[in-house]
């Protein structure tokens, strides 16, 4: 059981598989080693295709053996990673959804508290917003903007695919890959290792290992450091052999959190490293990761390596947050594109539509697991989705995206690296990586996603109404319980309407912004499944909160009026309960049909993703509203006869008094 602490609201891939050559027929040079498993199979598949390569010139004696040198690591890897636990089934366990998401969604938590805006953001950063200062006028999207700095801006994200079935030898893509899963911390050392090795086929290769400084990260580092010495005790067996040459691989390493560190410069030594990552890492109390920072730095400090033209330079992060300096995300990347630096992650899932999610902690002082809040990092450069509370069920909807953070995830992409999600069993997302693959956020600058919204009224539209419930800051829902027979009831019925109005108010503002049929046609020509689901989620969610606000009104317009009367003399509660049938009248149901249209086209055409697990919350309560009259036992009378002096039941007096005292546990700041 998670620890409750404050009341808040809140694929690895297998290596790709090798295309074979034509079979060349020489039993003493290609005998494939025996195969009685699936993993052995595909190392002896893995084994042909090396060999038949070596073949191909037997003159280039000694890039064959360094090539040689090279696979046989990665032979070593591949066996070791144990195929009957990791890979059976491939993708359908890599990828299986670990819990229902609307059982996610109606789990209770009990979070700590987090500043929802910080100052640092994707959001903040971008200035994106397509409204000007708060009024009750329609936001206007502003045409004028600045072109891009950014040299591939204008990729459009559909043209990247995972890789499948690349042969070692072929040139990799220009741009990186996202969103694959890994189930366990060897399995991504081992997706990392694969491309190294990648790059050690073009040049020799400097791999700067980036290490989050963070608490929550020292078991990870533990078991990096374990697998990683098996690799580098590989790579020094390989070396001496002859078949690699000394100064093939260099590595260093760098800490980071408020500050980054050098901790191993430039080596040869793969046990420094090792050594390094396992017991030199400091412990950052801050809780601030700055790994755009960090990467900058790392960038210029060793940028001698790359512009000599002799060395690779790949750039590891092994991160569980998505960055508190969002801010220098364009000067990191700009900086790894100038001087062809791939950047790899190995980070947690993004949060669906908001910036700030939790993370399972085990205190190591009591044993208890504690939801800790943690910068997880939206899955997109701006907000797209409204501010709006849920009247029944949970209010905050914390759904993981099964996508990475936005600016992580850009930064792997443009610079042609990857970014390999790595969550912990209780921070999984429930989505399957396959599906939300249509549904990726374009990973370009703000300017041309900007540019992008300009030219398409739908997308304008649904920013529009974004910004307007931004802006309004719209109240929570109001009460649902009231008293009748309190002195205060007649007063709180009336703040009650003053609410459901109000954001009855930001309601119509915001279906101003998006218009009424008009955009019809802007839907069926758009060819994002992205936006397409934006736009019914918003549509139909800000209909059904437009029906509920004014049915709950008029319920709560009919109690006033009758006061303290009520049907069952025993009552002393009057609780407003979902309803089917509406009793404002017609406006009301037109629109409740409209938002059950939308919603219901949502939930249908986007199943397994986070729009239909909102869409099917909304959709589960019926739009009107009934009271039901309840009766609540008052609590007992306190016993006050004099002379009355029993101990109290339970605790005693002494116990009571010293758990006061008991020192509380410190909770760390991830």
């Amino acid at each position: 059981m998670h620890k409750r602490v404050e009341q808040r609201a809140e694929n690895a891939t297998p290596p790709p598989s090798v295309s074979r050559s034509p079979a060349v027929t020489d039993d003493a040079v290609c005998a494939a080693p025996a195969a009685n498993d699936r993993g052995a199979l595909l190392v002896a598949g893995w084994w042909r295709a090396l060999c038949n390569r070596v073949h191909v010139d037997r003159r280039a004696s000694r890039s064959t053996a360094v090539s040689v040198g090279i696979h046989l690591v990665a032979l070593f890897l591949i066996y070791q990673w144990r195929f009957p636990e990791h890979v059976a089934g491939l993708l359908p366990q890599l990828q299986q959804v670990t819990a229902d998401p609307q059982e996610r969604l109606d789990a209770e938590f009990n979070l700590a508290e987090a500043n929802a805006n910080p100052a640092d953001s994707v959001w903040s950063t971008a200035a994106l917003s397509v409204a000007p200062d708060v009024s009750d006028e329609v936001p206007e999207l502003s045409d004028t903007m600045p072109p891009s700095d950014d040299p591939r801006a204008d990729i459009r994200l559909a043209r990247l695919e995972p890789l499948e079935a690349v042969a070692l030898d072929d040139v990799r893509t220009q741009l990186g890959t996202i969103g694959n899963d890994i189930v366990a911390v060897s399995g991504a050392v081992d997706q990392i290792t694969h491309e190294i090795v990648l790059n050690l086929e073009q040049s020799d290769v400097l791999v700067v290992w980036l290490m989050d400084a963070s608490i929550s990260l020292q078991d990870d580092r533990q078991q990096i450091a374990e697998r990683l010495e098996r690799v580098y005790a590989e790579i020094s067996t390989v070396t001496a052999e002859g078949s690699l040459h000394p100064e093939a691989l260099s590595s260093a390493v760098l800490s980071f959190g408020n500050q980054t560190r050098e901790l191993v410069a430039p080596t040869n030594d793969g046990q420094q490293v090792v050594a390094a990552i396992r017991d030199k890492v400091p412990v950052d109390a801050t809780g601030v990761e700055n790994v755009f920072t960090a990467v900058n730095m790392a960038a210029n400090k060793y940028r001698v390596l790359s512009t000599r033209g002799d060395r690779k330079l790949m750039f590891v992060i092994w991160t569980d947050e998505s960055g508190d300096d969002v801010s220098m995300l364009d000067e990191a990347t700009n900086a790894c594109q100038r001087l062809g630096i791939s950047v790899y992650t190995v980070g947690p899932s993004a949060m669906f539509g908001r910036e700030m999610g939790t993370m399972a902690y085990r205190h190591p002082d009591d044993g208890e697991v504690y939801l800790l809040p943690v910068k997880r990092g939206p899955d997109s450069v701006r907000q797209e989705q409204v501010e709006l509370p849920f009247w029944f069920g949970r209010d905050a909807m914390p759904l993981r995206a099964g996508v990475g953070p936005f600016a992580l995830t850009r930064l792997a992409y443009q610079t042609g690296g990857a970014y390999f999600i790595n969550d912990a069993r209780s921070d999984r997302s429930p989505f399957d990586a396959t599906v939300m693959r249509r549904y990726l956020p374009a990973y370009t600058s703000p300017q041309q996603y900007q540019r992008e919204v300009a030219a398409s009224p739908l997308r304008t539209a649904v920013l529009r109404a974004v910004d307007v419930t931004r802006q309004h800051e719209v109240k929570g829902t109001p009460r649902l319980e009231f008293a009748p027979t309190g002195e205060n009831f007649q007063d709180e019925l009336r703040e009650a309407q003053e609410t459901a109005a109000y954001n009855l108010h930001v309601v119509e503002l915001a279906l101003g912004a998006l218009g009424d049929d008009s955009l019809d046609e802007q839907y069926h020509g758009e060819l994002s499944p992205r936006w397409r689901a934006w736009y019914d989620l918003t549509m139909g969610r800000l209909l059904a909160m437009y029906v509920r606000s004014l049915e709950y009104n008029w319920a709560c317009a009919v109690m006033k009026g009758k006061g303290a009367e009520f049907v069952n003399t025993q009552s002393n509660r009057w609780k407003f309960v979902p309803d089917e049938q509406l009793k404002y009248g017609t406006a009301t149901e037109r629109r409740a049909e409209q938002a059950r249209m939308y919603l219901e086209r949502c939930a249908a055409d986007n199943a397994g993703t986070p729009w239909a697990v909102i869409a099917e919350h909304e959709l589960r309560y019926p739009f009107g509203f009934r009271v039901a009259e309840a009766f609540v036992p008052p609590p007992p009378p306190r016993n006050t006869t004099a002379g009355n002096n029993r101990r109290p039941r339970g605790r005693s007096e002494e116990q009571l008094r010293m758990l006061s005292r008991e020192p509380q546990v410190n909770l760390p700041k991830l």
